[in-house]
């Protein structure tokens, strides 16, 4: 498979709060980059790199609003200008650093990797449920050693939810019941009602229900690596509009062809002021992402660095993933297209 990502997207490279007046090495793309907040507040992402040696920027530190190289003490600024040089007045036109454009956005800091004259930020993804106060959200981050895609193709699959996250929000009823896929401008939706089934531990101590319950998940995939799952429940035999509902949104950020950064946030439209409820959701989440976690990367080491298809065998409920595959082929082969 192609394991490469588009580069003309907006990425999550941090939350807001974790970028503050020091240096964040961070690779995304597989481009080591340096982050950091200025004193106007704004934040700064430069290629790891002095222009000078060639000696990662990382390893130096901040003085001021610059980054002092660790190797002959160059001063890069916010802008990738060189602002010094210990021996010299004159500074070379070369002394420059690659400059990646930012845009914050829903507590959350974006970066774009690909050409800087088309990053435009209205075309941030959105995730007003990360800053709206109708909603009361928890956040977290994983490491996951795995090519981004198979991070989207577990998210538009929740069939595993039965097997994988048994002790948490699955059960074997998720696995049961039909699933539907639409692919409509240039997203995909994969849906499934789950009626008067029991529910899962995290279910009755999220929501207090403790009957039967019909549930729903859908997740709307937009390309390259966003995923929100549209998730509520109801007692079974009640209506739609007495259910509770959250939104579960994942965030995948490749960092190389192997290695993914995965933001999320839970984001829940009842009980906002609970903060032992809040506590409860983003511990029970991290664990069941922790178990994501370990099959993912198993099935990476299996699939190996060249990652052949991971479908041999495709099944009724690969339909949303296979489509979320096409529609980044796509943009990968329009990218390419545009370079030539």
């Amino acid at each position: 498979m192609d394991m490469s990502a588009p580069k003309n997207f907006w990425y999550v490279a941090a939350f807001s709060d974790d970028i503050g007046h020091e240096i964040v090495a961070r690779t995304i793309l597989n481009q080591p980059l340096v982050m950091f907040r200025a004193s106007d507040g704004k934040v700064a992402a430069l290629e790891d790199r002095c222009p000078h040696r060639a000696v990662p920027l990382s390893l130096g530190r901040l003085v001021g609003d610059a980054v002092r190289c660790t190797y002959h003490g160059m001063q890069i600024g916010p802008d990738g200008s060189c602002v010094h040089i210990p021996c010299q007045d004159r500074i070379p036109a070369a002394a420059h650093a690659r400059v990646f454009p930012i845009v914050e956005q829903y507590k959350m800091v974006w970066i774009w990797m690909g050409e800087p004259a088309l990053a435009d930020p209205a075309k941030v993804p959105d995730f007003h449920w990360m800053d709206d106060p109708e909603w009361a959200t928890c956040t977290g981050y994983h490491y996951i050693k795995a090519n981004y895609q198979l991070l989207n193709d577990n998210l538009l699959d929740l069939s595993h939810e039965s097997y994988v996250h048994d002790d948490t929000i699955g059960n074997d009823a998720v696995a049961q019941a039909p699933v539907s896929s639409v692919v409509k401008d240039g997203t995909v939706r994969v849906s499934r009602e789950i009626l008067d089934c029991e529910p899962p531990p995290f279910y009755v101590k999220a929501t207090g229900f403790t009957t039967n319950i019909d549930r729903w998940h859908t997740t709307v995939f937009l390309p390259p690596s966003f995923n929100v799952i549209e998730n509520g429940s109801f007692p079974h035999g009640h209506t739609r509009s007495e259910a509770l509902e959250r939104r579960v949104m994942n965030l995948v950020t490749p960092e190389t062809d192997v290695t993914s950064h995965y933001f999320w946030g839970i984001a829940r439209a009842y009980q906002r002021d609970d903060e032992a409820l809040t506590t409860y959701i983003r511990e029970q989440i991290y664990r069941t992402f922790n178990q994501d976690k370990v099959v993912l990367e198993a099935q990476q080491r299996n699939l190996g660095p060249d990652s052949p298809s991971p479908f041999p065998v495709a099944l009724r409920t690969d339909a949303g993933p296979i489509q979320a595959r096409k529609l980044i082929d796509e943009l990968l082969r329009n990218e390419r297209k545009t370079a030539a």
